[in-house]
């Protein structure tokens, strides 16, 4: 299946050059203050309510907030909006696993994977080793981060993540 060519930059710039509040949220994002990025947002979305871009910024903001029910929602509204949104999916999964809610994140990490518009999947490869970490099945979750290493060479925390599992495979004598 041939993708079309995705750039998430892309993007996030020609919505900060429409939108000042979209900006704003950008600017307290990169500098690590999630609650201002969070009012920043919202306001954004007054002018982009069917935005999946903005939703999913959103998100990230509420979750960073110490947020992760409203960033839950809010990835809800960004698929709403745009169900071949990847990165809306993907990070809703990684918001159900934080919450304890495993078992309703596999289907969404899946779903992240097969969405036509996201440019990171190696990061709802890494979310997949998580989980079949938290279900135990190592050699999934080692097969999880090979693959986020084979989709983007010298990405550290899938080596890292490779490695560790490796080890503990080997230092546990688990051959699953």
């Amino acid at each position: 299946m041939m993708r079309e060519p995705f750039s998430l930059e892309m993007i996030v710039e020609e919505l900060a050059a429409q939108d000042a509040d979209f900006q704003e949220g950008l600017d307290w994002q990169q500098t690590d203050h999630p609650r201002e990025a969070a009012a920043a947002f919202k306001r954004a979305l007054a002018h982009y309510p069917d935005s999946a871009v903005v939703w999913t910024f959103y998100a990230w903001a509420l979750s960073a907030s110490g947020d992760p029910h409203g960033a839950i929602a809010a990835c809800r509204r960004a698929i709403a909006s745009d169900a071949e949104w990847g990165p809306a999916w993907n990070d809703l999964g990684e918001y159900l696993m934080d919450t304890g809610r495993e078992d309703e994140a596999l289907f969404v990490i899946r779903r992240a994977l097969k969405a036509k518009r996201f440019g990171s999947p190696h990061l709802a490869q890494m979310n997949l080793g998580r989980y079949y970490l938290y279900k135990g099945s190592m050699r999934r979750a080692l097969a999880a981060a090979r693959e986020a290493q084979r989709l983007v060479p010298g990405f550290r925390p899938a080596a890292r993540l490779a490695d560790w599992i490796s080890e503990r495979m080997r230092e546990w004598n688990i051959h699953d």
